[in-house]
């Protein structure tokens, strides 16, 4: 169902001490937000107290960018905003965004619980050759996910939203396994992204252009996606793994790209290994 974002006052938000998770300039926490007389559970990020003014305006691009994305099924939404000044004087409101909850979590963690050892003779149930890692995940289920991440990511970019850090990590997982892409926003208006600060890139999941000019288009995310198939066929695996930045780089410039998992068909790896900007 469709929510509109709207102004939230403070008796509108109840926050528990459950943290789900900080970042640079602010944290999310478990709580609830009411909508038309109804608590619905909600992931509740909030501005740190005495954040800089970077990290406000950040904060705001963040509700801007967010608002201006608009609902998709397969994306986080936005479901309102509040500012409060609680019992602190002299200091900035504190600044609250409440966004949709996803009950079972980040994509990457639920994949690599999924994992399960299938042994195929009991007889030979000690032998390394013997024992697979399987999911507890259906075929059906893994391609649902990423058909999930593929119509949210074709919604963000119809608004000419850039991702940048498409990954596993950053999809999220409903209680009925609906897969919603969480974090996103860097671009909007002209759909290309150039970062000139010296924040840390994503370099597992970085279009090779992006890698070697900090340029980011709706192309590099189709390679972000790329990878992220990757993740969702090893069921979360570490792309380029023992790789460092400078060496993945190189690697990446003289043709390098990730090896066919050991459980894809040899046909679906050949197909995605065709497209350009896909990296499997």
């Amino acid at each position: 169902m469709a929510v509109n974002h709207r102004e939230l006052s403070w008796d509108d938000i109840s926050l528990t001490n459950k943290l789900l998770g900080s970042g640079n300039f602010g944290e999310v926490r478990k709580g609830t937000v009411n909508l038309d007389g109804e608590r619905i559970p909600s992931a509740i990020k909030v501005l740190k107290r005495g954040a800089d003014e970077a990290a406000r305006q950040d904060f705001q691009q963040e509700v801007d960018i967010m608002r201006h994305a608009g609902y998709h099924p397969n994306i986080i939404n936005l479901l309102g905003t509040c500012e409060h000044q609680g019992n602190v004087v002299r200091v900035h409101r504190q600044q609250y965004m409440a966004l949709e909850m996803a009950g079972n979590g980040d994509l990457k963690n639920y994949l690599r619980k999924s994992r399960v050892l299938e042994v195929k003779d009991p007889a030979y149930a000690n032998t390394r050759q013997t024992v697979s890692t399987v999911s507890s995940l259906s075929p059906v289920q893994l391609l649902r996910i990423a058909c999930d991440v593929a119509t949210g990511m074709e919604h963000l970019s119809s608004k000419d939203v850039i991702h940048r850090d498409l990954a596993a990590r950053n999809v999220l997982l409903t209680d009925s396994l609906i897969a919603k892409v969480a974090d996103f926003g860097l671009s909007r208006g002209e759909g290309i992204y150039e970062q000139t600060s010296k924040k840390a890139v994503p370099f597992r999941s970085t279009a090779l252009e992006a890698l070697s000019r900090r340029i980011y288009t709706t192309q590099s995310d189709v390679w972000s996606f790329g990878i992220l198939l990757w993740e969702i066929v090893t069921l979360g695996g570490t792309p380029y793994s023992g790789m460092n930045s400078r060496t993945l780089l190189r690697s990446l410039r003289e043709g390098y790209r990730l090896p066919k998992p050991r459980n894809c068909d040899e046909d679906l790896y050949v197909y995605f290994s065709l497209l350009p900007t896909c990296v499997l």
